[in-house]
This record gives C-alpha cells, structure tokens and sequence, in this order.
C-alpha cells in the first residue's frame, strides 16, 4: 500500500525520444545501403543477360562464317577478295556466296548475318602461313569480328578457317 504521493515511482521501461530518431536514422542508412546493393545486383543481371544474348549472336554468326568457309573450295577472283568482302564457291552445287561487311552488318548475299558490328575484317594466307591477297593462293582465312554489347561495350572475336581441311 503506497503511504504518500512522494513514495510511488515512476516507469522508467520506455525509450527516449532521441534514441527513438537515431534508431530510425540507422535504419534509414541500412535500408539505403541494402537498397542499393539491390540496385547493383538487378544491373549486374540486365548487363549479364544482354552480354549473352550478343555472345550467343556472335558465335552463331562465326559458325555459319567457318561452316560457309571451310566448304569452300574456290576463293574468287572476281571480285578480288578485301578486307571486307570475299566472294567463294561451295560445295554442295557449287554454289557461289559473296559475305560482305557494310554498314553495321555482316552479310552473306544480301541477308544479315549480324548487326551492331563495329569491325570486320578477313585477313588471307597460303599454306606456309604467309599473307597473300591473290586468291588461288589463299588456304586461310582468319576472321576478325568486333560488336557492340551491353552498355556499348565493344567485345572482339577472332577465328581462323583453313580451306584445306574441306569436310566435303
């Protein structure tokens, strides 16, 4: 039984205000900080996955180039082979196909092969490995194919053909 009004105590169980405001400012400042690593991660993913997507178009691009190439078993010479242009005959047929760089794609025929290019190029070799432009000579074929990506990211690609080694 409480004797006098000086002898009741006081609760003393509950918060302050001021460590009420600075426990939400800390939760403010971790729930910014998580929120950004969010951020980081979704942009990592959508980088990622627009990297693959151009990877995969390259590589199926230079697969059908080497395929096209190594059935070659005549580099013409008319129009002369260029840096950018090669026009052959393959087997089955024969069948003659010219693939062109021009523009932002890589053609063959006319059809677009691959677009957002930013540099293509054939260089041409004998059988010794020695560069040569006269196309009864040529046994190699190296690719040089540089896209555009994520980001405007350019991502260079490089393949080698030897026309010798026809499956046909």
């Amino acid at each position: 039984m409480i004797n006098s009004i000086n002898e009741c105590k006081s609760n003393e169980n509950g918060f302050t205000l001021i460590e009420v405001i600075v426990s939400l400012v800390l939760i403010g400042i971790l729930s910014a900080m998580a929120g950004l690593g969010l951020v980081q991660i979704t942009q990592g993913y959508v980088f990622s996955r627009q990297n693959s997507a151009t990877v995969q178009k390259v590589q199926i691009a230079m697969d059908r180039i080497v395929k096209e190439l190594g059935a070659a078993t005549v580099i013409n010479s008319s129009p002369a082979p260029t840096a950018s242009s090669l026009k052959y005959t393959r087997l089955p047929g024969p069948i003659t196909n010219t693939i062109t760089f021009s523009g932002n794609t890589v053609q063959i025929n006319g059809t677009t092969l691959i677009n957002n290019v930013a540099a293509f190029s054939f260089a041409y070799f004998d059988a010794t490995g020695i560069a040569t432009t006269t196309a009864a000579n040529i046994g190699r074929v190296d690719i040089n194919l540089t896209v555009t990506g994520a980001n405007n990211q350019p991502s260079s690609f490089t393949n080698r053909v030897d026309l010798m080694e026809s499956y046909w």
